[in-house]
């Protein structure tokens, strides 16, 4: 009798010992499975962010991002190609914010250029927004890095602006020790103005490690175009000048070289007595940030490192 008790008690620890068993490698299993639902939805989650996007330059950094765009502006220029075919949302300094809306996005991304176009009508829409800062190189590409965390595209975003700090470094390989001083003429028909620091094209300069004469202005105005005199620009006498047509192009063009030719002045500076005056080409050079900057700082660096 002692030993049937003994064994049926051996027999009931074993079948509990294994019921807890069991009941641990489910709750494991449970935990394990809920964690990659959990990673799944994140994934789906991101994907699931959709933009809507009123300029071309954000269209860009969009598609090297892999973004989910559901709108894109309306435009003559060539948009990636992921992306064609897809509702238009109007011009990028006014887009219609009705149809943004229709779209639902999860993030709408505008130009801060035209910011102020919008702030009045955007009241009657609740849009979340983000301006993508195009005014500089510098701020365009901080806002590359924060349009990745808004959508948990931080590691594609980091990838693109590691490839445009590749082509800075490979300009500043090109350029060592060489120090070289620029004036940007920029011009619309007649009405020339130098461009600083502050703008886009001076502040590619800045970039590649040149250095541009409004720096050494007397002037305390922040403005990224400032007028002048030729007289500051013979004192300055720079090492290059860099010319660049906004608007009519052939007209401003034409109007450069008639200013050029006329003015006797223009002749004593070293840029044009060394053949150092360079028209920057519009395909490339722009007043406002997109990723040709690519080819821009590297045309940039050939122009003023190159032999």
């Amino acid at each position: 009798m002692k030993f049937k008790k003994l064994c049926s008690m051996f027999l009931l620890s074993a079948l509990v010992l294994t019921g807890c068993n069991k009941s641990q490698d489910t709750s494991t299993g449970v935990k394990g499975e809920s964690s990659t639902n959990t990673s799944q939805e994140q994934e789906v989650k991101q994907q699931d962010i959709k933009v809507v996007a009123a300029t071309v330059s954000g269209t860009q950094v969009l598609d090297k991002l892999d973004a989910n765009v559901v709108g894109v502006p309306t435009t003559k220029l060539e948009l990636p190609q992921q992306y064609k075919g897809l509702p238009e949302v109007g011009q990028s300094m006014s887009p219609d914010l009705e149809i943004v809306a229709s779209l639902e996005p999860d993030l709408f991304v505008m130009d801060n250029m035209f910011k102020e176009n919008v702030e009045e009508s955007m009241k009657d829409y609740d849009i979340n927004t983000f301006f993508l800062d195009t005014s500089t190189y510098s701020a365009y590409v901080e806002d590359i890095k924060e349009l990745g965390e808004e959508l948990n595209k931080q590691e594609q975003a980091q990838k693109l602006v590691d490839e445009l700090k590749e082509v800075e470094n490979s300009v500043n390989e090109l350029k060592k020790d060489k120090d070289v001083s620029v004036a940007i003429i920029f011009g619309g028909g007649e009405n020339f103005m130098l461009a600083t620091e502050t703008s886009y094209l001076g502040d590619l300069v800045k970039t590649v490690g040149a250095t541009n004469i409004t720096s050494s202005l007397n002037t305390d105005v922040e403005s990224p175009y400032i007028q002048f005199s030729l007289e500051q620009i013979l004192n300055e006498n720079p090492d290059y000048i860099l010319r660049f047509a906004h608007g009519n192009i052939e007209e401003t063009k034409k109007a450069f070289d008639d200013a050029f030719d006329k003015n006797p002045a223009y002749k004593e500076l070293d840029a044009v007595k060394n053949n150092k005056v360079f028209d920057l080409d519009p395909s490339i050079f722009n007043v406002s940030a997109n990723l040709q900057v690519k080819d821009a700082i590297t045309k940039l660096g050939e122009i003023l490192y190159g032999n």
